[in-house]
């Protein structure tokens, strides 16, 4: 079954994120803490209600040195990440430049993904495969791997890192010219791919009646 990531709208009450995660059926979806503006005490809230009801959370705080809102310190960040985990969240998402990136993938145990994030362009195939390859060998449940599509091949590029490890790798592209590698990622090989139930929250992302109207005209619906 196609598996979809949903991006809650940000600074949504805990009790409202809950409502609208319910409303649109959703069965994983990512908490980007650093937008929703969250007290960990909130935060811990937010992941027991959507856990307590079946719900896979993807916690994320990213850093505003990678395109985030987060600009506290980096051992607090991993506390707080981790003590998500202890909340039952199914997965927290670290920068593959996180300096405390190994620490994090040996406590977490094997539940953390490792994600790479390139905002002007997209690296040539051999560097987009090295960071791959290395992010699951240190440990990485997933490599995620996101760049800024400035022209249609591109999205091939970033495709075919998830048919090479099928399952292990997320891959797409951001931009409007990356839109069709947000489609096609799951069908590749992907895990699951990322829409919003609300404003988009990265460039090009789709939100989720676009994604899922899609599917529907490729007839994997």
């Amino acid at each position: 079954m196609l598996e979809k990531v949903a991006c809650i709208p940000p600074r949504a009450p805990p009790e409202e994120l809950v409502r609208v995660v319910e409303q649109h059926g959703c069965r994983v979806v990512e908490l980007r803490l650093d937008l929703l503006g969250y007290t960990r005490e909130e935060a811990e809230k937010a992941v027991t209600l959507l856990a307590e009801r079946g719900v896979r959370v993807i916690a994320t705080l990213r850093d505003k040195r990678e395109g985030g809102e987060y600009s506290g310190p980096d051992e607090e960040k991993l506390a707080t990440l981790l003590g998500l985990l202890d909340k039952r969240a199914w997965l927290i998402d670290l920068e593959y430049r996180f300096p405390l990136l190994d620490k994090a993938l040996q406590e977490a145990r094997g539940r953390v993904i490792v994600s790479y994030h390139d905002y002007r362009w997209t690296p040539a195939p051999e560097v987009l495969y090295s960071y791959a390859g290395d992010m699951i060998r240190r440990g990485a449940a997933i490599a995620k791997i996101v760049t800024m599509a400035r022209r249609l091949a591109d999205n091939w590029r970033l495709l075919g890192l998830n048919a090479w490890r099928k399952g292990r790798i997320v891959a797409f592209a951001m931009g409007k010219k990356g839109r069709l590698s947000r489609i096609l990622a799951p069908l590749i090989g992907a895990p699951f791919t990322y829409a919003s139930l609300g404003e988009p929250v990265a460039p090009g992302q789709l939100v989720l009646r676009e994604l899922l109207e899609a599917w529907r005209l490729l007839g994997v619906l």
